[in-house]
């Protein structure tokens, strides 16, 4: 009796915990009593069963309509509507129910070894259960209830038949694992290249922007600088007319210059040369700029770009930064701190360029527009360390642990993806190297990575290379 409440009490947990961190539904949990069968008149059920020295199932119950509502679909108007919702349920269930028996087998493991798990079951009706001692309760939901069932049978199985059992079911298991792997990693660099566009949208909003001040300048100066030619043309012209005059008459060629002077005075010559150097220097600069932006957004939009190489990270910093302008705005204030002749990291500077965007975004976004941001670059032992450190209103103690989960954002809702963090946290780890948060709420927020230097990561590369032959 104890150990079937104690686990039902932890699958019930973990699965008020999985639903509320895919989906956003927060549940309360009921009593956990126990019954002969699990018993349930709700119309969709996943369950896993797990074999061994014991034999059970969990299972989840709850209906179509309660599912659909959590994962935010429309109810269908038509039997080809049904089918697709009914595909949809089955893939995001069975992904909270993989998820969740994942961390309770541990639990269980505790009393019973060397248990064996089953892919997802799913049912649409009602189904009949032989009599387990089962652990019920139920998870209350806005959206209606979702009955938890833990099944436990204490009955020892025959062990050449459990042998054989188990060793079909690893297999299987295993063959599943492995597919489930390759669309795992699928799905990644696919989410990976979504944030990128994402991150890329973002920025080419700011780019334009910014491109649009220095072209701005640039026509109003084209077009000054087209009237001071023709300032330039008139008086050009009348000097050469008193050039003519002085192979004739004197008195004509006094006339001239007094005409000549009269225009220079009038036109403001000397500040009209003056000032076209002054526009031709502001308009070099504005190129200039254009070109720096236009390369910068280049360099970050390329998905696979040269690939992993030695690069300077200070570059990379200064690239972003640059980038983030029309994010940062024109009150919030950036003090950029970067170390001369940082040692060089070989890494893929698209990716690491992405990772320092999310995390100034991220500081940008929780900084108020009087705010400050301070980014670093220096080094410790044998890491290359970047800061990005910001005056906003921190991260509470509750939800800093959960910063680079997948989805996890503690933006309004249709305001972020909640992958930028999760997404840079598996790019810096890709690299060897690891990125970290201190908090304080009310102080603002640090966020730091660390790469290894090239030395540490040619040692880490001959040591898995001798590793190898050995």
């Amino acid at each position: 009796m104890r150990h079937l409440i104690e686990n039902a009490v932890a699958f019930q947990a973990t699965a008020a915990r999985v639903i509320m961190d895919m989906f956003g539904v927060e549940s309360t949990c009921g009593n956990v009593v126990e019954t002969c069968s699990v018993h349930t008149r709700k119309s969709f059920l996943i369950s896993i069963y797990y074999t061994g020295t014991v034999y059970g199932e969990y299972v989840l119950a709850l209906d179509e309509e309660t599912a659909a509502k959590i994962l935010g679909i429309e109810s269908p108007i038509d039997d080809e509507g049904r089918e697709s919702m009914r595909e949809q349920l089955c893939d995001a269930f069975c992904e909270v129910l993989n998820m969740v028996v994942g961390e309770c087998l541990v639990h269980l493991q505790v009393t019973y070894a060397k248990l064996t798990l089953t892919p997802p079951r799913v049912c649409f009706g009602q189904i009949r259960y032989p009599k387990f001692r089962t652990g019920a309760s139920t998870l209350s939901t806005r959206y209606g209830d979702i009955e938890c069932h833990f099944c436990l049978d204490l009955m020892r199985l025959d062990l050449a038949t459990s042998y054989k059992e188990a060793m079909s079911t690893l297999l299987e298991v295993n063959a599943k694992l492995k597919e489930a792997n390759d669309h795992l990693a699928q799905q990644q660099a696919q989410l990976v290249q979504s944030e990128k566009m994402a991150s890329v949208g973002l920025l080419a909003s700011g780019v334009a922007h910014e491109i649009n001040n220095p072209l701005f300048f640039l026509e109003t100066n084209l077009k000054t600088l087209g009237d001071y030619v023709a300032i330039i043309e008139c008086v050009v012209s009348q000097f050469e007319s008193m050039c003519a005059t002085v192979q004739t008459k004197d008195k004509e060629l006094l006339a001239t210059l007094a005409e000549v002077k009269s225009l220079k005075d009038e036109e403001d010559l000397d500040f009209v040369l003056e000032d076209t150097l002054h526009l031709l220097d502001e308009s070099k600069e504005g190129v200039d700029r254009i070109k720096t932006i236009v390369r910068g957004l280049k360099e970050f939009s390329q998905v696979d770009g040269i690939g992993v190489a030695e690069v300077d990270l200070n570059n990379i910093i200064s690239n972003a930064v640059a980038l983030m302008a029309f994010e940062i705005g024109e009150t919030r204030q950036v003090h950029v701190e970067l170390v001369e002749q940082l040692p060089r990291v070989v890494c893929h500077a698209g990716e690491i360029g992405q990772v320092i965007v999310n995390v100034l975004l991220n500081a940008i976004q929780a900084t108020p527009d009087d705010g400050q941001i301070f980014v670093r670059s220096h080094t410790v032992e044998d890491c290359v360390m970047v800061s990005v450190r910001d005056t906003g209103r921190g991260i509470e103690k509750g939800v800093i642990d959960r910063v680079f989960d997948p989805f996890f954002t503690t933006r309004p809702v249709g305001e972020g993806t909640g992958l930028g963090l999760s997404i840079s946290y598996g790019i810096v780890q890709k690299h060897g190297g690891s990125i970290s948060v201190l908090s304080e709420p009310g102080k603002g927020a640090t966020f730091t990575i660390r790469l290894p230097l090239i030395s540490k990561q040619r040692d880490r590369s001959e040591v898995s290379a001798t590793s190898q032959l050995h």
